[in-house]
């Protein structure tokens, strides 16, 4: 029996074989600490995801008040500062 669960059969002169039935079963198992491992990274990479999408949507919004502003000021009929009460 090896360390790993593997029933193996001596042939003699060091020729070992190890049962198909078994050698399946053992490929299946999954262990501890690989259980669940691709759904955790599916989650991180869509938090990530989500963490860029949200970056990208605050920059927007920046931007379009920034060009807001802008807009405002340059057509806006009584500039700052000229003393005139409207």
């Amino acid at each position: 029996m090896l360390g790993c669960g593997l029933r193996v059969r001596n042939r003699g002169a060091g020729h070992c074989s190890v049962s198909a039935a078994v050698y399946s079963r053992a490929r299946q198992k999954v262990s501890p600490t690989h259980e669940g491992g691709g759904r955790a990274m599916k989650k991180f990479l869509l938090v990530a995801l989500a963490a860029v999408a949200g970056l990208f949507v605050y920059r927007q919004i920046q931007a379009d008040r920034a060009e807001q502003d802008l807009w405002t000021e340059a057509t806006d009929s009584v500039p700052a500062g000229s003393g005139a009460n409207v």
